[in-house]
């Protein structure tokens, strides 16, 4: 596997803005493992106005979206992977394989296990614009919820590559609000019991803001939430939840209907997602999961049916 840019230390160049505006970013802190993204914390050189010297940065790079590789089986990105691709581009072969992905729901089942590592490129490419879009979307209907139930998006840019640049090698990423907390699977070691019932509590409110704005969530995870402490009380220390990582929502539009659109919140149960797991698994009682009335509504009519 080749060495990965996005280390601690290193400095990336980024393309900020229409037209765009060059920037550069020290990498200071990176989460790993990589899954859908490349998530960091880096520090610009010069930050425009509206940006600080600390946030968060998701870049949606196939190159090294090392879950995704693993989740389609196509190998770790190498030079040699490049070199085929970007042949692949200049061949004109690109913009003919994007349209038929787009166009044709069973390509990747009828053909994908044959596709050559060009092919396997484009596929995610393509899945990665998606990815990028569907979050930056998300934060934009979330805007009035941004900085209380959700990080601040702060801005949108692309990551600057030497040799070939165009649409088939764009590498985009968004800048983040950084929240200093710890995922809500970590309360049990973070936080006194006092404060269990009622930050989890937050996070399952949160589930049900999303519903609200019309986002259905399907990469629920605990590790999803982010706990920040915000009172210093040593016996009764209050806590602020956030939902990041929407990378993989779907919005009620895409639904032919309503029954359709409840059918895959009842299936999905993102509500459950956390509360179960924070009861059982990590919490181990020390919390009690309570289903809200949409909960028990969504079992009662898609789920008992079944």
């Amino acid at each position: 596997m080749a060495e990965c840019p996005y280390a601690v230390g290193n400095t990336i160049k980024l393309e900020l803005g229409v037209p765009y505006e060059s920037l550069t970013l020290t990498v200071t802190h990176i989460f790993e493992p990589f899954t859908l993204s490349c998530t960091m914390i880096g520090q610009l050189d010069h930050p425009p106005p509206g940006l600080n010297n600390s946030m968060v940065l998701k870049i949606f790079d196939r190159r090294f979206a090392t879950q995704l590789r693993k989740d389609w089986k196509i190998n770790a990105w190498c030079p040699d992977t490049e070199r085929e691709y970007l042949q692949f581009i200049k061949d004109g072969k690109a913009p003919a394989f994007l349209d038929r992905l787009r166009s044709d729901k069973n390509i990747v089942s009828e053909e994908g296990d044959g596709w050559s590592i060009a092919q396997n490129e484009a596929f995610l490419h393509h899945n990665m614009q998606h990815l990028y879009n569907t979050e930056t979307e998300v934060y934009e209907t979330l805007k009035d919820v941004q900085g209380t139930d959700t990080p601040r998006l702060l801005a949108s840019f692309k990551v600057s590559l030497p040799g070939l640049s165009c649409h088939y090698t764009e590498i985009n990423g968004i800048f983040l609000q950084y929240i200093r907390g710890f995922p809500l699977n970590d309360l049990g070691k973070q936080a006194p019991p006092v404060a269990w019932q009622s930050t989890c509590e937050q996070a399952l409110r949160l589930v049900h803001v999303l519903t609200e704005y019309g986002i259905l969530n399907k990469d629920v995870k605990t590790r999803n939430f982010i706990v920040q402490q915000v009172t210093e009380d040593k016996q009764a220390p209050r806590f602020h939840v956030f939902m990041i990582d929407f990378a993989l929502c779907r919005f009620r539009r895409e639904y032919e209907n309503e029954n359709e659109w409840w059918r895959a919140k009842a299936h999905q149960d993102e509500e459950g997602a956390v509360g179960q797991m924070m009861q059982r698994k990590y919490l181990k009682g020390g919390f009690t999961y309570r289903p809200s009335a949409l909960a028990e509504w969504l079992g009662d009519q898609y789920m008992r049916e079944e």
